[in-house]
């Protein structure tokens, strides 16, 4: 059984996914690049999927899920950070992005350094969109090993910027031409993408193990007698989670009717009005957001159980797909 992990995009809120992958690793014993054969993500899920199949100098991963978690409450201050200067500057967002990617670069470089793609101890999917070509880009270990371009193998630094560069909180990534935003406007839910390229990957395989971590959800039920005179001031702000929201329960309807019900897992949670913000880097928010998340796995405690016993016993698979046609960074 090939067994795949796929991350949410979402920010700060990636405490949430985080809190999970602390507890497959307590209960198998086992880091998480050892427990899946491909690991996807988007945003904050793509810089999990990187930080947590990076290599130590030994071959062995270098951090632990609970090392992650605890990088939110370390730099999540200062990567969501705004002087009133900025806040004049930008007008709030409106004019520029939210927030300079200074503190998310000096995140990343102090905990990915100079590792690049191929190097990275499990096979990863990171999601991206060029702006410049206006195409969907996937960064895969796989594709890096046999391709050495630089935007095909590029820094594991420069593949976390390019997948959380969130169009308004974060400026775009300039790439060897590419105009790298964020994964999450086509797939802040990577699980369908992650299944497809697993496909590939390994062709005669007749069973997959699919887990896929979201990063909290909102929901706001709003009536057409409420809706039905909104112009475009008033759909500028919900739009957005309603695409996300509608786009990620799309992905999990499609997961569950293409692997079934025994071998797809989706954990979630509800979040408040408290707790819904992307950028939210308060020590409350982020306390908020790892209680939320703690209590998730308890009430989940048996289905983790059933899926850590799984895990625990799986056997790492070897690829056999074709790299011209299933490993390209760019799918157009």
């Amino acid at each position: 059984m090939v067994s795949i992990l796929s991350i949410d995009g979402g920010g700060i809120r990636g405490i949430i996914p985080a809190t999970f992958l602390i507890e497959f690793e307590r209960r198998t014993g086992k880091p998480i690049c050892e427990l899946f054969d491909l690991i996807a993500g988007t945003s904050t899920g793509g810089i999990l999927a990187a930080t947590l199949t990076l290599p130590n100098r030994h071959g062995k991963p270098k951090y632990s899920a609970e090392q992650v978690r605890s990088a939110y409450f370390e730099h999540g201050g200062d990567i969501f950070h705004r002087s009133l200067l900025r806040s004049a500057t930008t007008l709030g967002g409106l004019a520029r992005p939210k927030y300079s990617p200074h503190g998310l670069d000096s995140m990343l470089e102090k905990y990915l350094g100079n590792k690049r793609l191929h190097t990275t101890l499990t096979e990863i999917l990171v999601t991206a969109y060029d702006m410049a070509s206006s195409t969907p880009w996937f960064f895969k270990t796989s594709f890096a090993k046999f391709h050495h371009a630089p935007a095909d193998d590029p820094l594991l630094t420069q593949v976390a910027r390019a997948t959380a560069a969130a169009p308004t909180y974060f400026p775009p990534l300039t790439m060897e031409g590419h105009c790298m935003v964020d994964g999450g406007i086509f797939a802040c839910n990577p699980a369908l993408c992650a299944y497809a390229q697993a496909r590939n990957m390994y062709p005669e395989e007749k069973e997959f193990l699919v887990v896929s971590l979201g990063t909290g959800v909102q929901v706001h039920n709003r009536p057409c007698s409420k809706i039905d005179n909104w112009g475009v001031a008033d759909w500028a702000v919900p739009i957005t989670s309603v695409v996300l929201n509608s786009s990620s329960a799309s992905v999990d309807y499609q997961m569950r009717a293409l692997v079934g019900s025994e071998n797809y897992v989706r954990f979630q949670v509800q979040l408040d009005d408290d707790t819904k913000e992307m950028d939210d880097a308060s020590e409350k928010n982020m306390r908020k957001l790892e209680e939320l998340a703690q209590q998730a796995v308890k009430q989940e405690s048996a289905t983790i159980d059933r899926l850590c016993r799984a895990l625990k016993k799986r056997e790492p698979k070897a690829m056999s797909f074709k790299l011209s046609t299933a490993g390209k960074a760019n799918p157009a």
